[in-house]
């Protein structure tokens, strides 16, 4: 088994995932929780421990608190009188979304009304509550895990149907619960390397895999099905985000027209003169059901000056921000240096590319080796198939039924970490560094599953997750 090393016996982990809580927060928080402006109704939340004073202040009531869980028709005051009129909806901790006292007070949807109410709170003993401040209060206590919280932002932020599926699959616990089980089969591994060092002679103490051979091929089987989730990240941000999908090529292939014809309006200039595009167009628009920002970008030229190259830089300097690049090119001047140029600039990038004005005498179908989507788009030949090909490129690989789908950068990189891990302890494994090594790399891959949903997650990390969230949630 190559030369091994002692070490610490295995640490015992919670399969439930133990969380390093922040402090206990002592003060009383609000917000409002609706949007900003003008509407029917809005929503004021408290949370905290003072939350009972508070509303003695603000709604007073003979009977005093109300029937938890139950809308009452409350009268609304400040220290110049009464405000509003409205239903205050109690909710004693730790049955509420924080884990502590909480309330809901709807007022009508005026924002001076709510100004007042909130600066009636305020003077009552809460301070305003920070972006995702309710969320994380709900996460400290226990109510739910960093990966429910953050399916909280994706069903608030999501653009797309699908988007608000990938995100209502996260609230539902689909995610932590295979989270759980990888945990389960990666604390199983590490256990069988563990024994492997207390019992060198005995190759198989726990009634487990057999060889050495055996257990690699155990982990390369759990690395593959992390890579496979963390694959799923791409699709899944683009459901719930939304894409960045850049439009490039030479001068005069007909990008305008193209956009134009993409968002079915002109908004474009289009023009036989080279370079009439010398700014970064943007608009957006929906494809087959993705929401997506199309962007116009200037025309490849050789031989452009002045604002057309100003133009160039700034489409170069905004090409990494982009999702996907549709490379526009002339199909019937299939010798263009340009074409060739563009072709080389994108090459490893998610592409599409598109043979334009194919309805021209001596159009192509492929120009230097690479295959053209052939479009027309004064006659709009090719766009449907167009279309399906910027939802195809954005969305990669469709993942299985049954299998978990992340749409956070933060889970990917876990994912990946932990993939890499899971490699390196088969390497071990196999190889000189032994078994010893092997069970350091997994149970590191455990730890970087155990911080997806939450355990052991720096300050700094929880401070973007939550900073993400809007100011009431």
């Amino acid at each position: 088994m190559g030369v091994e090393r002692r070490r610490k016996p295995l640490p015992r982990l919670d399969p439930e995932v133990i969380r390093q809580r922040i402090p206990q927060a002592v003060d009383t928080i609000v917000a409002c929780a609706t949007p900003w402006g003008r509407s029917a109704i809005a929503v004021v939340r408290l949370s905290g421990p003072a939350v009972g004073q508070i509303l003695a202040e603000v709604c007073p009531r003979p009977g005093g608190l109300p029937t938890a869980r139950r809308a009452v028709l409350v009268s609304i005051r400040d220290a110049s009188g009464p405000v509003d009129q409205g239903l205050l909806t109690w909710m004693p901790g730790p049955r509420s979304y924080t884990g502590e006292d909480s309330a809901e007070i709807s007022c009508h949807g005026n924002p001076l009304l709510v100004e007042r109410l909130l600066a009636a709170c305020v003077a009552a003993g809460a301070r305003p509550a920070l972006p995702g401040e309710f969320t994380r209060r709900a996460w400290q206590n226990g109510r739910l895990d960093l990966l429910r919280a953050e399916a909280v932002l994706q069903a608030i932020e999501a653009r797309s149907p699908q988007g608000l599926v990938a995100a209502a699959s996260g609230l539902r616990g689909k995610l932590g619960s295979w989270v759980q089980g990888m945990e389960e089969r990666l604390l199983a591994c590490a256990a069988e390397l563990e024994a492997r060092l207390d019992f060198p002679d005995q190759l198989d103490p726990l009634g487990g895999v057999q060889d050495d051979s055996a257990l690699a091929a155990r982990l390369r089987e759990l690395e593959v099905e992390l890579r496979g989730v963390a694959r799923s990240f791409r699709r899944a941000r683009v459901q719930v985000q939304g894409a960045r999908v850049a439009l490039l090529g030479p001068v005069n292939a007909g990008k305008s027209s193209l956009f134009n014809a993409l968002l079915d309006q002109h908004r474009a200039l289009v023009s036989a003169e080279p370079g009439t595009t010398r700014d970064l167009l943007e608009a957006q628009v929906d494809v087959e059901g993705l929401p997506i920002c199309l962007m116009d970008t200037a025309g490849e030229n050789l031989d452009a000056s002045g604002l057309e190259r100003e133009g160039l830089s700034l489409r170069d300097e905004l090409m990494g921000q982009v999702d996907l690049v549709v490379v526009v090119l002339p199909a019937h001047l299939p010798e263009l240096h340009e074409s060739q140029r563009v072709l080389e600039r994108t090459e490893g990038r998610p592409r599409v590319v598109v043979g334009n004005h194919a309805d021209r005498l001596g159009a192509v179908s492929r120009i230097g080796g690479q295959a053209l989507l052939s479009t027309c788009a004064l006659d709009g030949s090719g766009l449907p198939a167009l279309r399906a090909a910027i939802a195809a490129g954005l969305a990669g690989e469709e993942p299985g039924a049954s299998a978990a789908v992340i749409a956070s950068q933060r889970q990917r990189q876990l994912l990946l970490a932990a993939a890499e891990g899971l490699s390196a302890a088969c390497q071990a494994l196999l190889g000189e560094a032994g078994v010893a090594v092997a069970a350091e790399e997994t149970l590191a891959a455990l730890s970087r599953l155990n911080a997806m949903g939450g355990s052991g997650v720096r300050e700094e990390v929880l401070d973007e997750v939550f900073s993400r969230f809007c100011i009431g949630k």
